[in-house]
């Protein structure tokens, strides 16, 4: 891209002595931001999809329906010992539970540890935790509103197209821009769909942020307020892996004046602002169990019992059968789980869910 970036520059400025100057540099200038989107547009397109599997019999199966080639036959036997373990856990989680139903998907030969680092990256750090402690706004509700008893943002219109982290540690910087498309929907009534490649590039690692290595939505929101915004997605699109920072104001397309906490553990308050304000940016543990989850209100207790490790949204709530849930965006495409969205119960602090939960201020 260096090298077209270059040529173009060159072509714009030998344009300038045969004719208008202005005109000709102008165009060149056109010229070179279209083949840089292009070069964009090129990468996104190129970027892995999730492939939808239904009824796996056995790994021959598995490997058909996902289109998964292996190296060497040393690589197929280790994925299928990894498989079979997972369709063995299916079939065991489906017995004991009736609440939700977990399916063999996609990520079934992936590793504990590939799952963890591809598909998570919820990281605090002191130095983060210090650069954002006297950075929260204080928490402000409209006490006379009446919260209804459900309530969902994608009948809204304020919930973006559910996408996809790839194989990088990068789901905080999904968590904070769902949050931020959502809050600048209910201001403005208009949806953009905002960077999460302007955060993985840019958020500075002294300040908590480490692009596919982790991050963390608190540190995300301060670095937009440092960055003084944040930029479209067609702009400056996700390319599944830390590059050097390419922001311009040209590409801003969203600004917050900060970022509130809602208290740990108060499932009431989140319930208020996600009603009257937008989504919640917010943490859970998730297991191997979250990985194969296909539908359901997921009540796998064992995720109750470790710290997070995984960034989500929170873009509505409601109730089933008596069951009180959170509805929750995830970044893992839209052949997982329920179209891309999950439901955790509600009430409970499942899967530490109101542990770590926030919001930008416009």
């Amino acid at each position: 891209m260096k090298v077209i970036c270059i040529f173009m520059l060159f072509f714009a400025f030998g344009s300038c002595q045969f004719g208008d100057f202005g005109k000709s540099l102008q165009d060149g200038i056109e010229g070179i931001g279209k083949k840089i989107q292009e070069g964009y547009d090129e990468v996104v397109n190129q970027l892995e999809k999730v492939p939808y599997v239904q009824d796996v019999k056995d790994f021959y199966d598995f490997a058909k329906q996902t289109g998964k080639n292996y190296a060497t036959t040393a690589e197929r036997s280790f994925r299928e010992g990894i498989f079979n373990a997972r369709k063995a856990l299916v079939e065991a989680e489906n017995q004991l539970h009736a609440g939700y139903e977990l399916a063999v998907n996609a990520f079934a030969d992936l590793t504990k540890e590939e799952f963890l680092s591809q598909l998570t990256g919820n990281h605090k750090s002191s130095a983060g935790d210090a650069k954002v402690k006297n950075r929260r706004l204080a928490l402000k509700l409209n006490t006379t509103d009446k919260i209804p008893d459900s309530f969902d943002w994608r009948e809204k219109g304020g919930v973006t197209p559910i996408k996809f982290q790839g194989k990088c540690g990068s789901c905080w910087a999904f968590a904070v821009t769902g949050a931020l498309e959502g809050h600048m929907y209910r201001k403005s009534g208009k949806l953009n769909n905002l960077s999460e490649q302007n955060l993985v590039d840019c958020g500075e690692k002294e300040y908590g942020l480490d692009g596919c290595d982790g991050g963390y939505q608190e540190y995300g929101f301060e670095f937009i307020s440092r960055q003084n915004g944040l930029a479209h997605g067609a702009k400056y699109p996700y390319v599944d892996k830390k590059n050097n920072c390419a922001y311009r104001k040209a590409f801003k397309a969203a600004e917050l004046r900060g970022f509130s906490v809602i208290p740990p553990n108060d499932e009431e308050t989140m319930k208020k602002v996600v009603a009257t304000l937008g989504p919640l940016a917010c943490s859970v543990n998730g297991l191997e169990t979250l990985l194969l989850y296909k539908k359901g209100i997921y009540e796998d207790e064992e995720c109750n019992k470790d710290e997070p490790n995984h960034s989500v949204l929170v873009v509505g709530y409601g109730s089933e059968n008596g069951q009180d849930y959170w509805i929750v965006k995830n970044s893992w495409d839209k052949a997982w789980g329920e179209e891309g969205f999950f439901r955790l119960p509600r009430g409970k602090n499942f899967c530490k869910i109101a542990s770590e939960c926030s919001y930008p201020v416009l």
